[in-house]
């Protein structure tokens, strides 16, 4: 995926007041092997947002119970986050984190991404107060000149390699791109702050679909954010979203 869901993760003081992390390979990073080019073709992330989400994940582990077995957390972070960059294990990255037992792959895969969930309150939240929307808005107001959005609304996907042997399934994962995907709810504020991440579906499932069932669009729905709404683009009807059209360079709503 080209721009997978950890760049999300901004400077949150409570993560980072413990002082300075310990180093879990020796005096370097696990990462400083990669010259910027390789970083990025191998985890699609650049190097500071790999230093920001390396630090946040020590900082979480030492303050909950870890086992001293496991391996040490920057080789579980370098080998989560080319799994979830290529949607399998690399034998270069398995190579480098010296980690060759499926298992063991796979559960410093679950470790990560169990501390890295786990984060998601810290790093995502929704203006829940009627002030707090009102502070979004105007900001948006003053990016695009609409009054009363709170958010871009919009699907993230995210590449999977899904087995065309199983060919009742197989189809419902490839998206309008070709591609074989499960897809993701998200909406931006005008600062590109995420303010909600909703479903994991299929890559086939249309982005009208996802609004529909999530709890922000029936929320929407039943009015308990006030008088504000999302941009969105024509894939998804005219509710209480604006609907972009790019190439008339105008906005319609409901």
């Amino acid at each position: 995926m080209a721009f997978p869901a950890p760049v999300w993760l901004a400077v949150q003081e409570e993560l980072l007041e413990s002082g300075e992390p310990e180093e879990d390979c020796g005096s370097q990073s696990c990462f400083d092997d990669f010259n910027d080019q390789a970083l990025f073709e191998t985890f699609h992330l650049s190097r500071p947002c790999i230093a920001f989400i390396t630090d946040a994940v020590r900082m979480r582990v030492k303050s909950a119970a870890f086992k001293k077995s496991q391996p040490p957390v920057d080789v579980m972070l370098m080998t989560a986050l080319s799994y979830y960059a290529h949607g399998v294990f690399t034998s270069s990255v398995q190579a480098k984190a010296g980690i060759n037992q499926p298992a063991a792959l796979v559960n410093a895969v679950s470790i990560i991404s169990g501390v890295i969930a786990g984060m998601s309150d810290v790093f995502i939240s929704f203006p829940l107060t009627a002030e707090a929307r009102a502070r979004t808005a105007s900001r948006m107001e003053e990016l695009c000149g609409i009054p009363g959005v709170l958010g871009v609304l919009a699907p993230a996907h995210f590449k999977i390699r899904a087995s065309p042997y199983d060919k009742k399934s197989f189809k419902s994962f490839i998206n309008t791109l070709g591609y074989t995907s499960v897809v993701s709810q998200f909406i931006c504020d005008s600062e590109g702050n995420i303010l909600s991440v909703e479903k994991c579906c299929v890559g086939g499932a249309f982005e009208q679909e996802l609004w529909d069932s999530s709890f922000k669009g029936k929320e929407v729905e039943d009015d308990l954010h006030g008088p504000f709404w999302f941009i969105g683009e024509l894939r998804y009807h005219l509710t209480l979203v604006h609907i972009f059209i790019p190439s008339q360079n105008s906005v319609k709503k409901s």
